[in-house]
C-alpha cells in the first residue's frame, strides 16, 4: 500500500511505488483508489543500449569464428582429397544441405562404384523423415 509520494530521488537500488490510476464507481460517479494495484518497479541495473551493444558484439564474433572454421574445413577436405586420390579408392566429401550434415563417400577410383556411404543412405533419409516430422509436430510460428 503507498503511504505517501516522496519528490526527493531514489537511488537505484531502492524499488519504486507505483499505482494504478483511480477508477471511477458505476454508481455515484466518485473516484477510488484501489491499493491492491500497488505494483512494485526496480531500476535496471544494465542498460538496453548496453544489452544490445554486447549482443551484437558476440554476434560479429561468432560469425567471424564460423567463418574461420569453414574456411579451415574446407582446406583440410581438399588435403584428404588430394591424399585419398593416390590410392586405389577415393573420398567423396560432401555436405547435405538439407540436414546440414557431411556425407563421406569412399569409392573405387576405376569404376566409380561407391563402395562404403557413412552414414548411410537410410540413416539420411530417416534424418529427413524426422526432420519433417519435427515440422509438422512443432509449428515454427510460435
Amino acid at each position: 500500500m503507498v503511504d505517501g509520494i516522496s519528490s526527493g530521488t531514489i537511488p537505484p537500488t531502492q524499488a519504486t511505488a507505483v499505482s494504478a490510476p483511480p477508477r471511477v464507481g458505476a454508481n455515484d460517479g466518485e473516484r477510488k483508489l484501489s491499493a491492491s494495484a500497488a505494483i512494485s518497479v526496480q531500476k535496471p541495473e544494465v542498460g538496453i543500449t548496453e544489452v544490445a551493444d554486447r549482443a551484437t558484439e558476440e554476434k560479429q564474433q561468432s560469425i567471424e569464428s564460423l567463418s574461420t572454421m569453414t574456411s579451415d574445413l574446407r582446406e583440410a577436405i581438399t588435403i584428404l582429397n588430394d591424399a585419398l586420390e593416390k590410392t586405389p579408392t577415393k573420398a567423396i566429401i560432401t555436405r547435405d544441405e538439407q540436414l546440414n550434415r557431411f556425407v563421406v563417400r569412399i569409392a573405387d577410383a576405376s569404376s566409380g562404384e561407391v563402395v562404403r556411404e557413412i552414414p548411410s543412405e537410410a540413416l539420411l533419409n530417416f534424418a529427413r523423415n524426422l526432420q519433417e516430422l519435427k515440422g509438422l509436430i512443432f509449428d515454427a510460428s510460435l
